[in-house]
């Protein structure tokens, strides 16, 4: 009996610690859980946090090293675009002159021929002769330009403005007539190749067309090649089909020019190029009949004609 009671006592007392050892169990179990869940939970916060935070620093870097590159040009903001000026009037100078004020060198200049609505012409400037400021009107080089041309084209010009070259009636007259001009003329045998003769004459000025392009006035002369232009003083200009010579036959067919023949020339300076005699390019006091290689004729404002040229700048603010 007493054996069995202490038996019944003893299954109680295991019976309890069970089920207390289970309910502890149950319950850290709970807890666990419970902590386990939030550790889990605050860690995936964390992480988020993580890489939350490693997405800003790497946009950071990200921004910090695209300040560090160049500015794209095409992509300039409006701040370092560079605002618009207005800009006045380009200014065109009127002579070789004004044009080469600037850089003393000879060379191909844009100058305004107000006269004839033109503002802007190229031109030859010679900066290497007597002081400079020279405007070419003619040139001969080379056989590369024929000059037995029709009237049109003497009137208007042609050829190559750096090589053989005539700049046209109508200019010249205009050039002429608007502002005082004295012309120089350089001159090259072909058998003194380094040699240069010079006439020069103190005033020049070429009629209109209505007036046949007449050289009308030419000054005074000097230099060394020799005064064989007076001749042609007066005389209309002639073409091989607009015959306003003195002689009985047409010198500008004859000798196959255009130029101020009389009956016929002591000076053709548009002669063929290639012949060796009184059909070249010729200047009777250099020598007669002798052609030359090389020939330059050049215009430039007198004083009289620069002084009016500086007022004119003045008045235009320049």
């Amino acid at each position: 009996m007493l054996r069995f009671a202490f038996i019944i006592l003893l299954h109680c007392i295991l019976f309890f610690q069970i089920r207390f050892c289970f309910a502890q169990d149950n319950e850290s179990s709970k807890a666990c859980g419970c902590i386990c869940n939030s550790a889990v939970q605050v860690g995936v916060v964390e992480d988020n946090i993580v890489e939350d935070r490693s997405s800003e620093v790497k946009a950071d870097i990200k921004k910090s090293e695209s300040e560090k590159q160049p500015l794209n040009d095409n992509k300039t903001s409006e701040i370092e675009k560079p605002s618009p000026t207005k800009q006045g009037p380009v200014y065109t100078p009127s002579s070789c002159i004004e044009a080469t004020a600037a850089t003393s060198k000879s060379g191909v200049y844009k100058i305004q021929i107000p006269q004839l609505n033109l503002s802007s012409v190229d031109v030859y400037c010679d900066e290497d002769t007597d002081g400079g400021g020279w405007l070419v009107v003619q040139r001969r080089v080379s056989n590369a330009v024929d000059f037995y041309k029709s009237w049109n084209y003497y009137k208007m010009g042609f050829g190559d403005i750096n090589e053989s070259y005539w700049i046209g009636l109508e200019k010249l007259h205009t050039l002429t007539s608007s502002c005082e001009q004295e012309i120089g003329i350089i001159l090259r045998k072909r058998n003194e190749k380094y040699t240069s003769y010079y006439a020069k004459y103190s005033k020049f000025l070429i009629g209109s067309e209505s007036e046949e392009f007449v050289l009308k006035e030419l000054g005074t002369y000097s230099g060394t090649a020799g005064d064989s232009l007076t001749f042609h003083l007066g005389m209309k200009f002639s073409t091989a089909y607009r015959d306003n010579d003195l002689d009985p036959k047409n010198c500008a067919l004859y000798y196959r020019s255009g130029w101020w023949f009389k009956n016929c020339y002591l000076s053709n300076l548009n002669g063929d190029f290639l012949a060796i005699d009184k059909y070249g390019i010729n200047w009777h006091t250099i020598g007669d009949l002798l052609p030359l290689q090389f020939s330059q004729m050049m215009i430039r404002p007198t004083q009289n004609c620069w002084r009016i040229l500086v007022k004119n700048s003045i008045t235009r603010g320049v």
